[in-house]
Formats: C-alpha cells, structure tokens, sequence
C-alpha cells in the first residue's frame, strides 16, 4: 500500500512500485496536495487501459489555515495548481467525488485478501495516524521517506516537509511506525553530488502505457521536477527535487543497495564514487518504473 500527497516526486515513486509489487490501494493525505484533489488527479494518472484497477482512497486532510500554508510555504498553491491536474498533463482537474467514503474502512476492505501488506509512506502522515491500528496485525514493513525524529543524523528542526506539514500526526506515526519495526529511506545530504532526478534517466522510459503516461507527464512541464533553479514565484524549491520519494520505493524493491545512516538508511556507494552511485539509483529508477508496462 502506498501513502503519497502527489508531489512530483511521488508520481516518479508510484509507478516503480506498481510495476513490481501488487498494490493493494493508494491513499492519498493532505499535503502538496489535498486529499481529495490527489486522489482525483492520480486515479486518472494511473488509469491505464487493460490493467487492473488500483483503488485510489482519498485519506486525511488536516485542513490547515490557509493564511498560515501562503505564509509558511508561500510556494505551495503553485504546486497544488500543477498537481492537481497531474504536473499539468490533464487539461483541467478532474471532479472531485461528492460522497467520501470512511478511509479507514475502504483500506480493510481493500487488504482484506491479503495475509501481509507492506507500506510506502511518501506523504504526510495524517492518515497512517488514523488507519494503522486498524491494520496493525497485518502490516509487515513500513518504508517511510525521509529520517525519524530523533535521528542523530537530523540537524535539530530540519524535518521534512511531510512531517512539518502535519507535526502531531508524525510524532504519533513515528512512534507507531517504530512499534512496526519499519525504516526510514532519505537521499545523501551536504555532499558535491545532488542525489538529484535527470532528464536521461526520464527520456529513458517507455513510450507505452504507464511509463509513457508518465514521461508525457514529466517532460510538459520541466520547472517542477528537472534540477533547474526557479524563482519562489515560478515554483520555489521544487525546481531544485531531490530522489526524496523514489529512494523510499526503490528501497522497498532493493534493499540491499541501501546502508544504515544514523537512525535512517541512505544509498550504498557503488565503489566509492556519490557518481556511480547517483548514477545507479537513476538507472533503477528508469528500469523498474519501465515495469509498470504491465500492472503487477
């Protein structure tokens, strides 16, 4: 199951999991973008004809003041805007349904064949608050971006942005998600090489289903994922993307290619090049996401 707030970076993680896990569902929480609004956009994103249908939960808002969201990340409303039609792919947003259901009972019923459910969490963390004591004695890893509070590779209040966002439910989650004995995934930070996405890496997908619904998605509109400095007004930090999410997947399907780092697990060197090793991640990336092709 995976947990996104449909940033760029989460619709680059998704597909890699879809082509090489079953996923049961997605739910989307509140954070680059609403709940429901995400769930809207990523429903059409992943529609693919001929391949299974992948329920699409919208989850927890946590329904923040707007005055505070344009003062604290002043960029926000310009990602919302792109991501809910998909980083602009769709011509106008899709609707919103006008009847949400229970979340946490459209997860048990959408696990409910499944002996195990393993869990990416790449969003906020206002929904796993909620529903992972409904699911608890099924869940069997937890593969959560970015590091846990308390790391002593965290300088003290530099928290991620899914955690800053909602910082009640990720103290709660982080407790719950140590309970489960599950790990966090972040990128190298402070070194010359930014663990950054590639235009190579997304020119070499597929042109056929899935991947290529997704480079079509990505190469019309470069500003919110290629690492290209934009002005706050144009974008703000997400012209400058790391590989935040796609590490937290690529990790669930490679784990060996990853090493403990303090309280959270980083890429492994290949050799003792960060060059080589930025440089085998991306090539992951663009193979196992090729996978989504077909849905597992």
């Amino acid at each position: 199951m995976i947990d996104t707030d449909f940033d760029i970076d989460d619709m680059m993680a998704i597909p890699i999991v879809i082509g090489n896990r079953h996923v049961a569902a997605i739910i989307t929480s509140e954070g680059y973008t609403r709940a429901e609004a995400g769930a809207a956009a990523l429903s059409r994103l992943i529609a693919e004809p001929g391949q299974r249908a992948i329920p699409v939960i919208a989850g927890a808002n946590s329904d923040r003041d707007p005055a505070d969201i344009a003062k604290t990340w002043p960029w926000l409303q310009y990602f919302r805007n792109a991501m809910n039609r998909a980083n602009n792919f769709l011509a106008v947003a899709p609707p919103i349904a006008a009847n949400k259901p229970d979340f946490v009972e459209a997860l048990v019923a959408a696990t409910s064949s499944c002996k195990t459910v393993d869990f990416v969490m790449i969003g906020s963390y206002s929904s796993f608050a909620k529903y992972s004591p409904a699911l608890s004695t099924k869940i069997a890893h937890v593969v959560s971006m970015g590091k846990p509070i308390g790391d002593p590779a965290q300088r003290p209040g530099n928290f991620s942005f899914n955690c800053e966002y909602d910082m009640p439910a990720c103290e709660l989650a982080t407790r719950q998600i140590k309970s489960y004995k599950g790990i966090w995934v972040d990128v190298p930070r402070n070194k010359p090489v930014r663990y950054e996405p590639s235009l190579a890496m997304v020119e070499g997908l597929k042109d056929a289903g899935l991947p290529g619904t997704l480079k079509a998605a990505l190469l019309g509109k470069r500003d919110t994922w290629d690492p290209v400095k934009v002005a706050k007004e144009a974008g703000g930090p997400g012209g400058l993307s790391l590989l935040w999410d796609q590490s937290a997947s690529l990790y669930l399907l490679h784990p060996e290619a990853f090493v403990p780092v303090g309280g959270h697990f980083e890429p492994r060197l290949v050799g003792d090049s960060d060059e080589a090793t930025l440089a085998s991640m991306r090539r992951m990336w663009t193979d196992d996401t090729n996978r989504a092709v077909t849905y597992k």
